[in-house]
């Protein structure tokens, strides 16, 4: 207990407070974040863009008491040396020809394990497929970022396992949504060999999963869980029976002891899995900040405050599956952004439903400045879509996918549109005014810190 209560200590001065009585912090998973006085809880919230707002915050003084830190929001120290960026769907630009190239070896020294000695039930696949397989493509999908693919763009990544499915992947869009398997699905593969007493079968499946996640680490697009995944599968390279203590125990302590090995900066990787509701609030994060190149000038009396529009977003996916799941959703939500999303739900002449796609067409008012925007907020918005369909007891994505990711897929083949005059950038650090910028991406300095 003495580490967090002395990483609050020295964490506590470096808070900033506003004038609406909010507390922002620079913490965890190096994300801000918001203490909301309605009920007294820390958000993940992307910190206000108006130089006027930045400016006017204050560190800790006479008055003003900030609130106490809970021990998960502090950060570790490693949390900042990665770079996490932007989760991003497979679409845009195809795998590596190398990497599928791999990949494409991989499936095939896969397949020539013995059925008897690598028993499969699954009736994704067909029958006399070795696990050896499945475990392949358990693999690609868990180490996605964002397990939405764009056939157009990279139709033979998929292509790769066709000749093992038992049926073709449907989708009537663009997009074809594919749900990331929980990691005691891939656990399971692996813990069933143990079972049977063969951890020599189960080295082997271990070794399948991470050659994929090694044939597919240098994609941006996968790094992340991929880097995750081999952390946890190391020990079993180097002794099949590593995790046999556990076994007695049921497969959720071996899972357990797999997310024990996963570095401390990557845990959040494996937050779909253990923690459902985090991982929403976190996908919201990035979708607030994915869209925010769309929202205008932040200290024009225009501006759409980015948290706002993605509230938008993501009801005009509810809206048009299940709507009923507001108030289960929200929960994870700061107060104000909770019944923004009831409102927005529940008024048709609510101002924001302005923002939402008309027959697969986004409004010429809120249309990305180009395809890399697009594909950011496409990407955010399908990686917070599989997050609450997730919270909401693994609901199953819609046949024809969700509305808002489809209408930003179809900006991706347009041609690049001339530059647009940028926004300018708040301004540095005056002699008498407070440092005006700090990038996400870096662990505070020394000294009085401010938001940017």
């Amino acid at each position: 207990m003495a580490a967090p209560v002395h990483r609050q200590q020295a964490l506590a001065p470096r808070l900033l407070g506003l004038s609406d009585h909010t507390w922002w912090m620079y913490g965890a998973w190096a994300h801000w974040y918001r203490w909301h006085p309605a009920d007294g809880r820390w958000f993940p919230c992307p910190p206000p863009l108006a130089t006027h707002t930045r400016r006017s915050a204050f560190s800790p003084r006479h008055g003003f008491v900030p609130p106490g830190i809970p021990a998960e929001l502090l950060p570790t120290g490693p949390d900042f040396t990665h770079d996490f960026g932007t989760p991003l769907a497979v679409a845009g630009t195809p795998v590596s020809g190398a990497a599928a190239y791999r990949l494409r070896q991989i499936i095939t020294e896969a397949a020539l394990a013995a059925p008897r000695d690598y028993p499969l039930g699954w009736s994704h696949f067909l029958h006399g497929t070795p696990s050896t397989v499945a475990a392949t493509w358990s693999t690609m999908l868990w180490c996605a970022a964002v397990p939405l693919f764009d056939p157009d763009v990279d139709a033979h990544l998929l292509d790769l396992w066709e000749p093992y499915l038992a049926q073709p992947h449907p989708h009537r869009g663009r997009l074809r949504w594919l749900v990331r398997p929980l990691l005691r699905t891939i656990i399971g593969l692996y813990a069933e060999r143990l079972h049977a007493g063969r951890p020599d079968a189960a080295g082997q499946i271990a070794r399948c999963m991470a050659m994929t996640a090694q044939a597919l680490r240098d994609d941006p697009r996968f790094q992340v869980r991929a880097t995750a995944l081999l952390a946890m599968l190391e020990p079993i390279q180097l002794n099949p029976a590593v995790d046999h203590h556990a076994l007695g125990y049921g497969e959720q302590s071996v899972e357990r002891e797999w997310i024990k090995r996963c570095p401390a900066p990557l845990l959040s990787a494996v937050f779909g899995d253990t923690a459902p509701g985090e991982c929403f609030q976190l996908a919201f994060y990035d979708l607030a900040v994915a869209v925010a190149p769309m929202c205008g000038d932040p200290d024009s009396t225009t501006f759409l405050e980015p948290r706002h529009a993605a509230i938008a977003l993501i009801a005009a996916d509810m809206a048009g599956y299940r709507p009923d799941l507001a108030g289960l959703v929200g929960a994870w939500l700061d107060p104000e952004l909770r019944g923004l999303l009831m409102s927005v739900l529940e008024q048709p002449g609510h101002p924001l439903r302005r923002l939402w796609p008309t027959r697969g067409t986004l409004p010429e008012s809120f249309r990305p400045p180009d395809a890399s925007t697009a594909l950011d907020v496409l990407s955010a918005t399908a990686a917070l879509d599989f997050a609450w369909c997730r919270l909401a007891k693994d609901l199953p994505i819609p046949p024809d996918g969700f509305t808002v990711p489809e209408a930003f897929a179809t900006i991706l083949d347009e041609p690049a549109a001339p530059a647009a005059k940028a926004i300018p950038a708040p301004a540095s650090q005056s002699p008498d005014g407070p440092p005006a910028a700090l990038r996400e991406n870096e662990r505070p300095d020394t000294g009085p810190i401010k938001i940017s």
